[in-house]
């Protein structure tokens, strides 16, 4: 696979004498498969230059793909500049995280409206298809891709891209989900270890460093690593080749020099084998094939793809959370999202709302001696039958407990002062995967086999004449296409297990599977 970085400064462009040599565009880099896929990921103002090149290149019909982490401006100013996107003939998918409203359509065509740009995204002359994700995986082609939730304070997607034998990792913007770790001062645990296991092995991973260690207090909660902890989940993770990106636009070439110097010294020291540099806007890396890779699809991957909209009708938040107006504040921030909040005072209520509905998760409050959330979070687990979905929890605290929060059975932690955006983003991510989740749970492991067999049809007796009476039908047969169709329907009428299901799919099963004789029994009988 070869990669190009065409912008690697974050936050926004900053060109400039003191930029000239690490590139002043903001995040835009395009990876190539063996076969020739083209991908972009991320397309700030270093798509301009990426796509003058394409085009110069005099190729006509483009065939891309762009993979837009999130709706930021550093990571999408360069749409409306991006020339492929004009010239009629040429294909483009784009792809972005699903949020709980607006589209990724709506969200691009949103930075092109009148008062800010002359020409509406409407009007480009390629043909665009847009792609709404949650976490899973698809494929591109020959590429592989999968996506993982970042934590930023909007709802950003990190891609893993996996062909001809390779992986890369592409993490931008993300900040450790323990502050700790932000710092090296903490283990690897928790949500912070599945962000480990997404980049696990990877030949070339790019992520998000802006700050250092020594600058990350006064940084808390914009959304960004610090290159210390990114040289750490590194080797951790077991990557070959570290790409330090998203560079402070306040940070110049010699300082950005100063820092990859002052990391090899100490890799060195360390007898590492990890390869750290910083991301070059121009620069090419061509990543060798390691046979040993399994890019394969394996059984029960989540198509990230998939519509959740059903899953996401009647679920709600539940709110233990004794602050008042904290709670208020959560509460409009859960409305917001176009989500049900519902507060409990007790674990008595805490059960009656678990057993009447399906909850996205729980968000309680730990601030002892006045409120115990590990408690809370204790009796929740105690009373869960079902410990393969568990309800995630959010702890809201003024620090973080890893240890005690991983007994009591914490899923995330929301550390105080927090801003709203964060608190969105989170319940967003967590609403989202709790979809996710009851979407794998119903279908069946065997649904993808089962719809992917030829159809048996039904084999009919001659009739004696013309009409419907006169034909004859085996008593108990319902052809294989037929039972799929309505196994499809039933998922979308309302989730298992409740009211709304039992009502409206029982009669549609019965008339379903009933008798043809029966059938015409009943009509006879009307």
């Amino acid at each position: 696979m070869r990669v190009q970085f065409w912008g690697a400064r974050g936050s926004i462009a900053k060109p400039g004498p003191s930029t000239a040599r690490y590139g002043g565009n903001t995040s835009c880099i395009e990876a190539r498969s063996a076969r020739g896929t083209l991908v972009v990921v991320d397309c700030g103002t270093g798509g301009h230059s990426l796509g003058q090149n394409l085009v110069s290149a005099g190729a006509e019909g483009v065939r891309g793909h762009i993979l837009i982490s999130h709706t930021h401006w550093d990571h999408i100013q360069g749409i409306p500049f991006f020339a492929p996107l004009f010239v009629p003939g040429n294909e483009w998918d784009i792809y972005g995280p699903k949020g709980l409203g607006q589209s990724l359509r709506e969200a691009l065509a949103g930075q092109m409206q009148y008062t800010y740009f002359p020409v509406p995204l409407d009007q480009c002359g390629a043909t665009i298809r847009y792609h709404d994700l949650v976490e899973g995986t698809f494929d591109i082609d020959d590429i592989k891709v999968s996506t993982r939730y970042l934590n930023h304070p909007a709802l950003t997607l990190g891609y893993r891209l996996e062909a001809d034998g390779v992986a890369v990792v592409y993490a931008c913007d993300h900040e450790p989900h323990s502050r700790m770790l932000a710092t090296c001062h903490a283990d690897i645990t928790g949500q912070d270890l599945r962000h480990a296991e997404f980049v696990n092995r990877a030949d070339l991973l790019i992520h998000d460093a802006q700050y250092t260690a020594e600058e990350y207090p006064a940084k808390v909660g914009w959304g960004h690593s610090t290159v210390e902890y990114v040289v750490n989940l590194g080797q951790f993770a077991q990557v070959k080749k570290v790409a330090l990106t998203h560079h402070d636009p306040l940070r110049d070439d010699d300082a950005i020099d100063r820092l990859v110097a002052n990391i090899r010294a100490k890799l060195r020291e360390n007898a590492s084998s990890l390869d750290v540099f910083a991301a070059v806007e121009g620069q090419i890396v061509e990543i060798a094939p390691s046979p040993a890779k399994d890019t394969a699809r394996r059984a029960r991957e989540f198509q990230a793809e998939m519509p959740i909209e059903p899953a996401l009708a009647e679920w709600s938040v539940l709110l233990g959370i004794a602050d008042t107006k904290m709670a208020a504040a959560l509460s409009n921030t859960i409305r917001a999202e176009g989500i049900r909040a519902k507060f409990f005072a007790n674990m008595d209520e805490a059960r009656t709302l678990i057993a009447k509905g399906r909850p996205s998760l729980a968000i309680l409050e730990h601030d002892p001696p006045r409120v115990d959330g590990m408690e809370m979070c204790r009796a929740i687990r105690e009373q869960e039958n079902d410990r393969e979905h568990q309800l995630p929890v959010i702890m809201v605290a003024a620090q973080e407990n890893q240890a005690a929060g991983a007994a009591a059975g914490v899923t995330d932690w929301l550390i105080k002062p927090f801003t709203d955006a964060c608190a969105r983003t989170k319940i967003r991510a967590w609403a989202l995967r709790a979809a996710c989740q009851w979407m794998r749970a119903v279908i069946p492991e065997d649904e993808e086999w089962r719809l992917a067999r030829p159809p048996v049809h039904v084999r009919r007796a001659p009739m004696a004449q013309k009409g419907i009476e006169n034909r004859r039908f085996p008593e108990n047969v319902i052809s294989t296409d037929k039972s799929a169709l309505l196994w499809m329907y039933c998922r979308e009428i309302a989730p298992f297990e409740t009211p709304a299901f039992s009502k409206n799919v029982g009669d549609l099963i019965a008339r379903a599977t009933k008798r043809p004789s029966e059938m015409r029994n009943r009509s006879a009988a009307n």
